[in-house]
């Protein structure tokens, strides 16, 4: 059985950044104010470190999926790729 066509790489990298250009941006207006980071979630567990968490488990798992869906697209590897995993000059 043939899987539908997975969408362009294009896409998914568009994707990819979007998914992280959020979570950044708001990382971003919550620094400018110090009274909204320093809201406590859990003990000594503040808003902007729970925040920032967030946000490597965003890029984390963001870049995760963009490799696996790359991995999986069956495009073959471009030149400067195949010739740098087999030890040529760049």
């Amino acid at each position: 059985m043939h899987s539908a066509p997975s969408p362009s790489p294009s896409r998914d990298l568009r994707v990819l950044v979007t998914i992280n250009a959020l979570p950044l941006a708001v990382g971003v207006l919550l620094s400018c104010s110090t009274t909204l980071g320093e809201i406590s979630l859990y003990g000594r567990l503040t808003l902007a470190l729970g925040w920032a968490l967030a946000q490597l488990v965003v890029l984390v798992g963001g870049a995760w999926w963009y490799e696996s869906r790359s991995a999986s697209s069956g495009e073959p590897a471009s030149a400067t790729t195949a010739a740098s995993s087999a030890g040529g000059t760049w």
